[in-house]
């Protein structure tokens, strides 16, 4: 029972993960908070639902029809919205403000749509996996699998090739891309096309498995956001280890306690890290005048 749960947590927390990965990524670039990425990755879901239920598109066409859509929203956000607030240099808080309206905005509109009943994306019954005492669903097996195939080439992505290595320039200095004749708003179209991508896979895979409803969006960003505060913010691979323990601990809580308890753990353990460990795990202390720059 034990095994079974921590299973299921590792798997829930690979969801976690990639949309801590696409938060972090877009965070550490644009340095918004940005509450929409919630409302992309219920977009991205319902994009699916739309092509593959509604239309009767092929299952593979309609994935891909979804995900270009979810890039291509992504990068709207941030042109209709984010970029026009920098130009008129307005605050963190604004931007976060406008991000989190903008996310009430799109979730009522999906509601207004579609209903707020549940709806199933894959009615069939799924095939299972019996690994001793273990049960894994296929659809289980693949968001794992997937999952770990995706953070494997998003790091060698970030460390290994040039658009990689530009985004990374962007998080740490944006404004010498400008001096070495990069522009930076080709960096912002990368950035947000490939965060919000990241959120649509895991949006898609959680949708085959378990349905979607308009509000499934915020819950799943909010953990993904406290992975990459207590994993590290900047820190990769700390977003995906702080994402995973959420997941473990969550099904342990689940197991001791009841589902309700779940987001209690979540910002018990995140003030924890504020006040104990405010790096994260992989993170290391700044001096105020790096932070700011």
């Amino acid at each position: 029972m034990l095994l079974q749960l921590l299973v299921n947590g590792l798997i829930s927390g690979c969801g976690y993960a990639l949309v801590a990965l696409g938060f972090a990524l877009i965070y550490g670039t644009t340095k918004t908070f940005h509450f929409a990425h919630g409302a992309v990755y219920t977009l991205s879901a319902y994009f699916l639902y739309t092509f593959y239920n509604l239309w009767k598109f092929p299952l593979s066409l309609a994935i891909v029809l979804s995900l270009f859509l979810t890039a291509i929203i992504g990068i709207l956000v941030d042109e209709l919205i984010y970029l026009p607030l920098d130009k008129k240099g307005s605050s963190p808080l604004i931007r976060m403000l406008s991000s989190l309206g903008l996310y009430i905005i799109m979730i009522n509109f999906v509601a207004m749509i579609y209903g707020n009943e549940t709806k199933v994306l894959n009615p069939s019954i799924q095939p299972t996996y019996h690994i001793g005492s273990l049960i894994l669903t296929r659809i289980q097996a693949v968001i794992f699998l997937f999952s770990v195939l995706l953070f494997i080439l998003l790091i060698l992505f970030l460390r290994k090739m040039k658009a990689g290595m530009m985004i990374r320039a962007a998080r740490d200095n944006s404004r010498l891309l400008s001096v070495v004749g990069i522009n930076p708003r080709r960096i912002r179209w990368l950035v947000f096309s490939l965060g919000s991508l990241l959120a649509g896979i895991a949006s898609l895979l959680n949708g085959l498995d378990v349905g979607i409803d308009p509000n499934i969006g915020m819950p799943v960003f909010l953990n993904g956001a406290v992975a990459v505060i207590i994993g590290g913010v900047g820190m990769i691979e700390g977003s995906i280890l702080g994402a995973l323990l959420l997941g473990i601990l969550q099904s342990l809580v689940i197991w001791k306690f009841s589902a309700r308890w779940q987001d209690t753990m979540t910002f018990i353990l995140l003030i924890l890290f504020l006040l104990f460990r405010p790096q994260g795990f992989l993170g290391v202390r700044r001096r105020i005048e790096e932070a700011s720059t």
